[in-house]
């Protein structure tokens, strides 16, 4: 664990939202965070109170109970696809149960930088707030993920790019003065590359589910799992078709929402499936191999690459990108 403190000085102006249920606990925490010189920390007992807070301003660093509410799992999943909050790269440690594997596995794929489990000795915090203030994990995008890379690469290597976001919390650590208008610009170069990341994800989703569906028609297992595979190929497309709109690709948003309602027009006449439908198949799963060929370069310098082999793992990649003229040329 790292040793590297910043002043008691600086602690004054990090913004801390404390969700806790339990008073003893809440206050408790308060009072050993204040007393530590984090004054700027806020104690939520209540949900509906700390979402309200969201609405006006993000924290550096959020400290949330699971049992909070019951949607606290999904507010942490709604802050990193931002959905709530002006950043979705506050930093977010979450305490759980020690006696609830479900709930850690929860908090984990809803995106947060650090799991404790309870009870949680004020020590103890402090540390892990010290630490990840300067050892924060890189980022990793999929379509439905948005948060730090907990794969262990030496055991699961990937090529999925990983991301170096915004860290407002080592800002004020390190005494960094950022005005709201340069976190703003900080905070939309970051989601250029989230947006990208979660596009190339889709490509490699694309790619894996034309391929299972394709092999089914061509050994004639057309079952209920095909129309399903077909169903989840309409909504990756729609999903690819609003990333690309995000991303300033009009081209591409009408290209993939075009395919979509094809992929749709198949999925209605999945079991006599008419010839261009499975034209339409084979022109995506083309596509995907050419962009494979030729990734775009997309990101920017808070992009790195993770420099291990790739791994073929199905639809978890972040490493396509299809491009109209892909998509043109199949």
């Amino acid at each position: 664990m790292s040793t590297k403190k910043f002043d008691k000085d600086r602690r004054g102006d990090i913004d801390i939202f404390l969700g806790e249920p339990n008073e003893q606990v809440r206050e408790s925490m308060r009072a050993m965070l204040r007393g530590e010189g984090y004054r700027r920390t806020r104690t939520f007992a209540r949900m509906e109170d700390l979402l309200a807070a969201f609405s006006e301003n993000s924290p550096d660093l959020l400290i949330l109970a699971d049992d909070m509410h019951e949607s606290a799992f999904q507010m942490v999943k709604d802050i990193r696809h931002f959905k709530m909050g002006r950043n979705p790269f506050i930093l977010i440690t979450m305490m759980v149960g020690g006696d609830n594997d479900s709930k850690l596995k929860r908090a984990i794929l809803a995106g947060c930088d650090d799991v404790m489990i309870r009870p949680v000795s004020p020590g103890k915090m402090l540390d892990r707030i010290i630490h990840f203030t300067f050892n924060r994990i890189p980022f990793i995008v999929t379509t439905d993920y948005v948060g730090p890379e907990r794969r262990r690469t030496t055991d699961r290597p990937s090529k999925i790019r990983q991301l170096i976001v915004v860290n407002t919390l080592r800002d004020k650590a390190e005494g960094k003065r950022i005005t709201s208008a340069e976190l703003n610009r900080a905070v939309e170069t970051c989601m250029t590359d989230v947006m990208a990341s979660r596009l190339d994800s889709h490509g490699l989703k694309l790619g894996y589910i034309c391929n299972l569906i394709l092999k089914a028609y061509e050994e004639k297992k057309i079952d209920k799992q095909v129309h399903e595979n077909l169903l989840v190929l309409v909504s990756v497309l729609e999903d690819a078709g609003r990333t690309a709109k995000i991303l300033g690709e009009p081209d591409l948003h009408d290209i993939c929402n075009n395919l979509a309602r094809q992929v749709e027009e198949l999925a209605e006449a999945y079991e006599n499936p008419p010839d261009s439908g499975l034209s339409t198949l084979r022109k995506l799963t083309r596509a995907f191999e050419l962009a494979k060929q030729s990734t775009e370069k997309r990101f920017s310098a808070n992009a790195i690459s993770s420099g291990a082999p790739p791994e073929d793992t199905g639809p978890k990649g972040g490493d396509v990108t299809i491009r109209p003229e892909d998509l043109a040329k199949a």
